[in-house]
């Protein structure tokens, strides 16, 4: 199993550059940035129209700057949402940051949430995992041949790259349900999953992903688990630290259904916690279940982060 770091970005920058590369000195193999419309606290009032979202960097040209610090790393997004990115446009500006580095860079796609897509930007949240087959379509048409020509029923596309293709861009899709998950296993490279615990991967993710990739003639397909990572000896303090950070997920129906089906709460619940011992315990159960890269999101105390990448950039 790999293991990478999920960069939790910043207000500065610089700041997020600084992370990627130090991420890059300990030794990680990958580094994963997200792209967080309504990351932040939300504000609302009695009026929608008055309603607003915190949003943040751009993680792809972040990625881009990053990689002017550092080399061969692999850079990935987690996730960058599809509604307001065309496909071609999404291809453009993977190829550009690709065509800016020698490492590999994976584009980590998903739908989002309801109240992101229709609150702050407008678009109607439906036909998700219909909508998504099709993106997914246009873009590997893109990213395999230059070229596209796509009519369907909630894109269309038509031209052709005026640039020679670097490398080629693995795509990963932020796949929690069963149609998603399909979409994913038969025309992707895989998924990279959020707030989604051991069980679930073990009884869900991994054997739907697998069957859909293996109907579809695909070799096995990557499975990239996010999930919050604290080497302690206060197991339970830690727990408590990422239920506080993490608490918005339970009230976001796709993240909420993967908590259910681990009869979690929270995300401390499905946190990676405790000594060094148990969480080589934890990382080795994810590797038997067939998870084939953890992405890390590193928490707690300065000393207890510090104990963390020491394990995880030695396992």
């Amino acid at each position: 199993m790999r293991i990478g770091i999920n960069i939790d970005g910043g207000r500065r920058l610089d700041e997020l550059v600084r992370k990627v590369r130090e991420a890059h000195e300990r030794g990680y193999v990958s580094a994963w940035l997200p792209q967080s419309p309504g990351g932040g606290p939300r504000h609302s009032g009695g009026n929608r129209r008055r309603r607003h979202e915190l949003f943040g960097y751009d993680a792809l040209t972040a990625l881009a700057v990053a990689g002017t610090q550092i080399s061969g790393m692999e850079l990935g997004t987690c996730v960058l949402p599809t509604f307001p990115r065309h496909p071609m446009v999404m291809a453009e500006q993977a190829l550009t940051v690709q065509a800016s580095y020698d490492g590999q860079v994976t584009l980590g796609i998903g739908v989002s949430h309801r109240h992101v897509v229709e609150d702050q930007w407008g678009y109607t949240y439906d036909r998700t995992a219909h909508r998504m087959r099709e993106y997914v379509e246009v873009l590997n048409e893109i990213l395999e041949t230059g070229a596209v020509f796509y009519e369907g029923d909630t894109v269309s596309a038509r031209g052709s790259l005026s640039f020679d293709v670097p490398r080629r861009v693995p795509i990963l899709v932020a796949a929690l349900g069963p149609r998603m998950l399909e979409v994913a296993g038969s025309l992707t490279d895989g998924v990279i999953t959020w707030m989604t615990g051991a069980k679930t991967l073990e009884e869900h993710t991994v054997p739907l992903l697998t069957a859909a990739a293996d109907k579809a003639g695909k070799p096995q397909p990557r499975v990239v688990a996010s999930l919050p990572v604290c080497v302690t000896d206060d197991a339970d303090a830690a727990r408590d630290l990422a239920a506080r950070m993490f608490l918005i997920y339970r009230s976001l129906p796709n993240y909420k259904a993967m908590l259910d089906k681990e009869d979690a709460e929270h995300g401390g619940d499905i946190a990676l916690v405790g000594t060094e011992d148990q969480v080589a315990g934890a990382l080795k159960r994810l590797e038997d279940i067939g998870v084939t890269d953890l992405n890390a999101l590193v928490i707690g105390s300065e000393t207890e982060q510090e104990r963390t990448h020491a394990l995880l950039t030695n396992p």
